[in-house]
């Protein structure tokens, strides 16, 4: 039944993203923003199950992932979609009181998972409302906030999967090399290295998750 369900939410977010590709200006940008939406709402609360919860992901994963059964609340909305609209603080699952809760449950061992991917679930929704702004132009101080994740995400990811793969490095040599990096990146002067510190701070989140799982895929 729970395949089933994961089926229908995989659907239900195709056609989300369906729905406003005719309302687009940028047509290019806004795709390819639905698509790290999409795929972050998808494959990030499997690589947190896998990278965390070790024989037991596969069923971490299932819950984690249809924890977006969360995204109801869109119907109570007018439209249900509407791709300039941040979700945060606009629907009622998706409110900072409801934040709260889900922060809460990750103290309990039983709803521990629920709450993750409910928190997960609202990382990304973060992180699109930023991105819908930015290309809006109505992001306020993009120097913080600007861009979170894009590209590079991907490249940080595969990095630190490959080093944790083929490398003895450990952890903590993990993370003093990723603050370092992005700390040497402030006084670079190319143009990859202009990024805002929610982007340095993500870097910093994919480059742990693709180590951790790297680490736990190692036969």
């Amino acid at each position: 039944m729970l395949n089933n369900l994961l089926l229908i939410l995989l659907i239900w977010e195709i056609a989300f993203s369906a729905m406003g590709s005719e309302k687009a200006d940028t047509l290019n940008y806004t795709n390819s923003q639905k698509i790290v939406h999409l795929a972050g709402h998808l494959l990030l609360p499997v690589g947190i199950a896998y990278s965390g919860y070790g024989p037991n992901w596969k069923s971490a994963a299932k819950v984690m992932t249809a924890s977006n059964l969360v995204d109801v609340d869109h119907l109570l909305a007018k439209p249900i979609y509407d791709p300039d609209r941040c979700s945060i603080g606009t629907h009622p699952f998706h409110s900072l009181p409801a934040i709260g809760i889900y922060s809460s449950m990750t103290l309990n061992q039983r709803t521990q998972e629920l709450g993750i991917g409910l928190l997960t679930h609202m990382a990304v929704d973060f992180v699109d409302c930023i991105n819908t702004q930015d290309r809006l132009g109505t992001l306020k101080f993009p120097k913080y906030y600007r861009d979170p994740v894009n590209t590079y995400s991907l490249s940080h990811f595969i990095i630190w999967y490959g080093m944790a793969q083929f490398s003895e490095i450990e952890s903590q040599e993990m993370f003093a090399l990723s603050i370092g990096w992005e700390l040497l990146e402030l006084q670079l002067p190319y143009k990859f290295a202009q990024e805002s510190y929610l982007n340095k701070f993500c870097d910093v989140f994919f480059n742990s998750l693709g180590f951790y799982i790297g680490k736990n895929n190692i036969r």
